[in-house]
């Protein structure tokens, strides 16, 4: 295997980190920032909007630069908004590192899947990409845990830095490294709309959205909720090392699932799950108080971590069919729809924790989930009446 793809992995793992790590650190931010936990959250928000618009716009604008090149810089850009948030010390300064690190990222890790493909031979493409997206489902296992950790043992700007020295290095290992090359066909922004509006596929990304507004409605505000439960803000890493360990292999599960039961009812199944371990959540939280309760809510995290990530291979699996010749399109769609959801979850935890219902995140976010699960059977039942239809 071309030891390259580990260099693309270490600069995805980067990405990852700063984009998932900051839901463990929220209570520290808004502290030394002064703003309140609903203005912090909106990092998120903001991180995730940025990328979520900016990928499909920036693949078009950057389509005929040199894939070296703008690896390479769109690492360094990356760093540099990681830099900027790690000397930050104040709200507005902050914002605008998260804003230019969002460009970085949204740059970087369309680029390096597409990339990857192009490295390996045809035979081991599918590896190819693992590796790289692996470095995705590494930063939710020990990426985002070391943040919070390095964040309560010194400082959360150490994080940053952290990240921005990963950030570099991806940068300099890239430049120094990869052989030229060629820029590769970009689809425009008017073929990306034509595969969007395609009533099967529109179906799928608004199911992604639902499925990412639901889960980071009450990921963003995860320390919230186990402080409320009586968790020490140093448990929190705990929380998050448990719950990326079990996200870790319920990627891994969704893919077996999906080849062994179908995407249909693995889809149905992890939805349903996931909806009930959330509202769990929110009942314990607004349980009277016991000593067991830290307890309780990490094994229901762990469990929630495991069924949560299985969506996104089952997924992924489910749309690279529905686009056919167009799966490439409607892979980077679906990326986009998961940041636009985040965006809007973070708002609407924002609010939620802003109004003092903490112990309600679970309800929203399950709520969002039983959303995504109404979306999916609706389409569902639409797909098998029209398959009745073209059959009589």
């Amino acid at each position: 295997m071309n030891a390259k793809l580990f260099l693309l992995a270490l600069g995805t793992f980067a990405a990852s980190t700063e984009a998932f790590m900051i839901a463990g650190i929220l209570q520290p931010i808004a502290r030394d920032l002064n703003v309140s936990i609903f203005s912090a959250g909106q990092f998120v928000t903001v991180f995730s909007l940025t990328y979520a618009i900016g990928s499909p716009i920036l693949a078009t604008l950057t389509g005929n630069w040199e894939r070296r090149r703008l690896l390479a810089v769109a690492m360094l850009i990356f760093a540099i908004g990681n830099l900027i948030c790690g000397l930050a010390d104040s709200y507005t300064g902050f914002m605008v590192g998260r804003v230019i690190a969002s460009i970085g990222a949204a740059i970087f890790v369309p680029t390096a899947s597409t990339t990857a493909s192009v490295l390996a031979k045809p035979e081991q493409r599918g590896r190819a990409l693992a590796i790289v997206i692996g470095g995705q489902t590494i930063a939710l296992a020990t990426g985002v845990p070391l943040g919070a950790w390095m964040a309560q043992a010194f400082h959360w700007q150490t994080a940053f830095w952290l990240v921005t020295l990963l950030a570099l290095i991806a940068a300099l290992l890239i430049r120094l490294r990869f052989p030229v090359l060629a820029p590769q066909e970009v689809p425009s922004l008017r073929k990306r709309v034509a595969v969007a509006a395609q009533p099967n596929i529109g179906n799928a990304l608004l199911m992604t959205l639902l499925w990412a507004c639901g889960a980071f409605t009450f990921y963003t505000y995860v320390s919230n909720t186990f402080i409320n439960l009586g968790a020490a803000e140093s448990t929190i890493t705990l929380v998050l090392l448990i719950w990326g360990i079990t996200s870790f292999f319920g990627s891994s599960l969704g893919g077996y699932a999906s080849d062994k039961i179908g995407t249909h009812r693995t889809l149905s199944l992890v939805l349903t799950c996931s909806a009930l371990l959330l509202i769990g959540l929110s009942v314990l939280a607004g349980s009277s108080p016991f000593s067991g309760a830290v307890t309780v809510g990490m094994i229901l995290m762990a469990v929630y971590g495991c069924c949560l990530w299985a969506y996104i291979p089952t997924q992924q699996s489910r749309l690279v069919t529905l686009g056919g010749k167009s799966a490439g399109v409607v892979i980077s769609l679906n990326a986009s729809a998961i940041y636009l959801g985040s965006a809007g979850g973070a708002y609407i935890g924002g609010l939620i924790v802003n109004h003092g219902l903490v112990e309600t995140l679970g309800y929203f976010g399950g709520g969002g989930m039983l959303l995504t699960l109404l979306v999916y059977t609706l389409g569902h039942l639409n797909r098998r009446d029209a398959s009745k239809v073209a059959s009589d």
